[in-house]
């Protein structure tokens, strides 16, 4: 009876992390780029998880649907950010963050402006008064741009780094990275002698790296160089 209740619980824990999918990813700063500190991170799951980001990167294991992320984290402003995921399948996807300040949150006052008509007598409008609000506009406007352009950015670095925000497969990453260590170009035949894959296999992932546009492929004699792209 006891060894029938044990896998009965081994049964049901596989077909749990079966249904999940794992989203995780990195917190950046809006005006930096560089990953942002004390933040905390908040799914609408049920139950709702909340954890703090350690080093800016946080993880969450969920089933398949659609999510809303919010992050909240402490700098020197209050920064904040937000992302609506549609999960549709099992894995690992990868969603970036870009934090910024809320705009009502940037203490930028604008001086109250005295629009009294009086008939006998025009009002002048005091020149520091006028030049005091278009400092401000300016500023204001100045900040705008900086959040539109942050986010721009940052999009175009999701897009750039992966489309679908899914993972590399292990193979391919372990091509990667033995380029990287022979200096970012290395001979098809020495990526088989250190991989040990066949020559088909080595050229399928050499197409697929080239396809995603990581590395390019140069003839040399009878044999093939591969150079990593920046």
């Amino acid at each position: 009876m006891l060894k029938f209740v044990m896998i009965l619980l081994l049964l049901l824990s596989s077909i749990s992390v079966g249904n999940s999918a794992v989203i995780q990813g990195k917190i950046y700063s809006w005006n930096t780029f560089d990953p942002a500190e004390n933040c905390i991170v908040i799914i609408n799951s049920t139950p709702i998880q909340k954890i703090v980001a350690v080093n800016s990167t946080y993880s969450f294991s969920i089933p398949p649907g659609t999510y809303r992320l919010d992050a909240v984290c402490y700098d020197s402003l209050k920064l904040h950010a937000s992302e609506v995921v549609e999960i549709r399948h099992n894995g690992t996807f990868q969603i970036d963050m870009l934090a910024q300040p809320r705009i009502e949150e940037l203490n930028v006052t604008i001086p109250e402006i005295n629009f009294t008509i009086d008939e006998r007598t025009p009002p002048e409008k005091p020149e520091t008064q006028s030049s005091g609000f278009n400092h401000v506009y300016f500023i204001a406007v100045l900040l705008l741009a900086a959040v539109s352009l942050g986010m721009y950015l940052a999009l175009r670095k999701r897009e750039q780094n992966d489309t679908t925000h899914e993972i590399l497969p292990e193979d391919l990453n372990e091509i990667l990275e033995i380029i990287k260590k022979e200096g970012g170009r290395v001979t098809q035949k020495e990526l088989k002698r250190k991989t040990g894959y066949s020559d088909a296999k080595i050229s399928l992932m050499i197409a697929d790296l080239e396809k995603r546009g990581m590395v390019e492929k140069v003839k040399k004699g009878r044999g093939n160089i591969i150079f990593l792209k920046e």
